[in-house]
């Protein structure tokens, strides 16, 4: 049996075929255009992030590009920036509650540092 018995049978599948990726590409440059800049973006996802616990293991995450990894005593993941590298061990107590941009670091029951997220957004 054939498929494309006329033309208008043609022009009509291929048509509905051409409209996906044609809409798909209207949606992409619509969102670069009008949606957030990758810096409201980065703003929004740090300030949204809750991290409490104290730091039980600090690793290389080699699947994960090598990114310097935390694992806390409650299971919880925390990626480090790599300015933070030196500033966070294992053992110290991380804080940082949603909606702030600050990750306190104690250190045996002092507080030692304020990392403060603006600072790891490059700047426009």
């Amino acid at each position: 049996m054939e498929y494309f018995e006329t033309k208008t049978t043609k022009y009509i599948f291929f048509g509905v075929l051409a409209i996906v990726p044609t809409f798909i590409f209207v949606v992409f440059i619509v969102n670069v255009t009008w949606g957030p800049s990758s810096r409201q973006t980065m703003r929004r996802n740090d300030s949204l992030e809750s991290v409490n616990g104290v730091v039980d293991t600090i690793f290389n995450d080699a699947a994960n590009h090598d990114i310097r990894t935390a694992i806390l005593t409650n299971k919880a993941v925390y990626q480090i920036s790599e300015l933070w590298a030196n500033d966070i061990h294992v053992g110290d107590s991380l804080s940082k509650n949603k909606g702030s941009f600050f990750l306190e670091v104690y250190r045996k029951s002092k507080k030692v540092n304020i990392l403060d997220y603006k600072k790891l957004i490059p700047s426009e």
